[in-house]
């Protein structure tokens, strides 16, 4: 596995401590949540938990700090993901998402599919799908037609 994002080596072989990106996980299933937090945590991540859009908003709100990645459930009560998304740009900008379902057929998640959004899980997940996506999403950087998708699907 590799280094956890808190401590990397400089080239002199030194570690160097940075600071972990943190995560806002948002999932309205507990034991869905707790499971995959512990996992985020155990590799290094500092994870902002939520139960909900709501909650999410106003930890996306409160937070000090910047929130690197969002990974956040599709289908939630209240508002979907694409416009928890959208929104939390707003608060937090350049911040990159990672959406999960369990519905691979439901409406919003088959427009994020087609619309080029490649930052996606599929429930149920291994830690190790987990852990390269949610590396490999921090990596980048959201792009404006992703910013663009999000708006369209947000509108529904």
């Amino acid at each position: 596995m590799n280094a956890s994002p808190a401590s990397m080596k400089t080239s002199s072989g030194q570690a160097e401590e940075e600071t972990a990106p943190t995560i806002l996980l948002v999932e309205d299933e507990t034991d869905v949540r707790e499971v995959t937090r512990a996992v985020l945590e155990h590799a290094g991540y500092r994870v902002l938990e939520s139960n909900g859009p709501e909650e999410a908003l106003r930890l996306g709100s409160d937070h000090r700090g910047h929130i690197g990645l969002l990974l956040s459930d599709v289908v939630m009560p209240g508002m979907n993901g694409a416009e928890l998304a959208l929104r939390l740009q707003s608060l937090q900008p350049g911040l990159v998402t990672v959406f999960m379902s369990g519905y691979a057929d439901h409406d919003v998640l088959r427009k994020v599919m087609h619309g080029g959004m490649t930052n996606y899980i599929q429930k149920p997940f291994t830690i190790d799908v987990l852990l390269s996506r949610v590396a490999a999403a921090l990596r980048t950087r959201p792009k404006a037609s992703e910013t663009a998708l999000l708006s369209s699907l947000s509108a529904r």
